[in-house]
């Protein structure tokens, strides 16, 4: 079999195509975001799940693989205006708290990956963060007395994707030969 150069370029091509439509949902550990401008916005932080666990891909569909890079369980259930009817799904939100002593001040990030219904409701914006992204907030040897605490408030924004410069990534290690096995 004889090395065909449109062969090649035609499947690259299409791989790079359908990624594309999944790059932006699995990147938030790849500095390639910029913060959607208006700043910070006060929202209400709780945490579920194990202290030090990855919680879960819930509603969104990702199960455990939360735990795994690119979440590294950090990850957040957001209410009806996060999550949006599923739409909120892989957006990814820069969440700090100021707590003290138990806040460091400093945004950590996290993508929606479940819902949180009910009581998140009561408020306007409701991040349900995992155990370990809760943690995450804290000083160094507060993360233990800031979940005790149960809910914080918090300070958030979006991140938007750099779409300038995308990268070609996949959501999971077999994807693309899942993607060139498809179109072969």
């Amino acid at each position: 079999m004889a090395f065909n150069l449109k062969t090649f370029l035609s499947i690259f091509i299409s791989v790079c195509l359908i990624s594309s439509h999944f790059a932006n949902r699995c990147l938030c550990s790849i500095p390639t975001f910029f913060v959607n401008g208006g700043g910070f916005t006060p929202a209400l932080g709780t945490w579920y799940g194990d202290p030090n666990g990855a919680g879960s891909g819930g509603a969104c569909g990702w199960a455990d693989d939360v735990r795994l890079p690119p979440f590294s369980s950090m990850i957040a259930a957001g209410n009806a205006n996060i999550f949006l009817q599923g739409k909120g799904c892989g957006e990814c939100y820069q969440i700090k708290c100021s707590r003290e002593p138990y806040c460091s001040g400093n945004p950590i990030t996290v993508t929606i990956t479940d819902e949180c219904p009910g009581a998140c409701n009561d408020v306007p914006f409701h991040f349900d963060l995992s155990g370990a992204a809760f943690g995450a907030m804290a000083n160094p040897g507060q993360a233990d007395n800031l979940r005790n605490l149960g809910q914080v408030d918090i300070q958030f924004q979006r991140l938007i994707y750099d779409s300038i410069n995308p990268k070609i990534l996949f959501p999971h290690p077999f994807t693309l030969s899942l993607y060139i096995s498809m179109y072969i």
